[in-house]
């Protein structure tokens, strides 16, 4: 009796576990909750392989500037030197969403408050359309869907 209450309460605590997405839409509708909320831990891991590998390289770019260039760049976005010394992806995505808002042209929120039109599947690719006719490009990883970030 007792392993079984053992087993019921592991599966209930696994089932309440948030799953990684399942479907474009799933992953579609995380990232708007994440990226609204300023989640960028949670952005982060909604990114695939290969946006993730591309942001890296801009961040190893970024780490390998000289002493001055690295003052440059802080300066100009406002940023501790430090922060940019050790940045990590999250990091790279706030530091990216300062800067689209600096700007006023945060194209993602723009993005994702907008309601889904179409999705289109083909292979291990989604294009999700939105009401406004910006799309946003999803792919399957395995059995999971991730965001690929341009």
């Amino acid at each position: 009796m007792r392993v079984l209450i053992a087993i019921m309460a592991v599966l209930f605590i696994v089932s309440c576990q948030p799953s990684k997405p399942l479907t474009p839409q799933d992953a579609f509708n995380t990232l708007k909750a994440a990226y609204s909320g300023n989640d960028m831990q949670k952005v982060a891991e909604l990114l695939s392989t290969n946006s993730k590998k591309r942001i890296q390289s801009v961040i190893t770019h970024i780490q390998s500037m000289n002493a001055a260039q690295i003052a440059a760049v802080a300066k100009y976005y406002e940023v501790p030197v430090e922060s940019l010394k050790t940045m990590n992806i999250p990091q790279y995505l706030l530091l990216q969403r300062k800067i689209a808002a600096l700007r006023g042209d945060d194209v993602l929120l723009t993005a994702i408050n907008q309601p889904i039109s179409q999705v289109t599947i083909a292979h291990a690719k989604a294009t999700v359309l939105l009401y406004n006719g910006m799309s946003l490009l999803f792919v399957k990883e395995g059995p999971y869907w991730y965001f690929e970030y341009e």
